[in-house]
């Protein structure tokens, strides 16, 4: 059985700007364009070789937003520009900016806890 994802990838093409540093800890800049992007991260070409659980910070060509994140999987390729799939450290904010607000469900309440809480307000009382 597939495992299920924690949101929806959408295939879009992003420029990004991709920093961090080489194994020998010499910087680097990388640009590019994502591949998909989700909530949660997303899937880039990276030309500068990378490591599992390396942090990243990727920037946001358009928006010039800046996001920490780290590398999750890169795919196996021999030569050329490896695709590399990143998730953000830290939770919050739509840094694509291409997915409707995030709802958080922890403090919602329940349609019928509402009615019957405004049916004893001063409000409905008085009316």
């Amino acid at each position: 059985m597939g495992q299920q994802r924690r949101s929806k990838r959408l295939p879009l093409s992003i420029p990004v700007r991709v920093y961090g540093r080489t194994s020998d800890n010499q910087p680097f800049r990388d640009v590019t364009v994502t591949k998909c992007v989700n909530v949660h991260g997303g899937l880039l070409p990276l030309a500068p070789k990378v490591t599992r659980g390396q942090k990243l910070l990727l920037v946001h060509s358009i928006t010039e937003e800046e996001r920490e994140c780290r590398v999750v999987y890169i795919e196996a390729k021999k030569s050329g520009r490896k695709a590399v799939a990143v998730e953000f450290t830290e939770k919050g904010g739509d840094f694509w900016h291409v997915f409707p607000q995030v709802v958080n469900f922890q403090y919602a309440v329940p349609r019928e806890a509402k009615a019957s809480q405004d049916a004893g307000s001063p409000s409905a009382i008085a009316s």
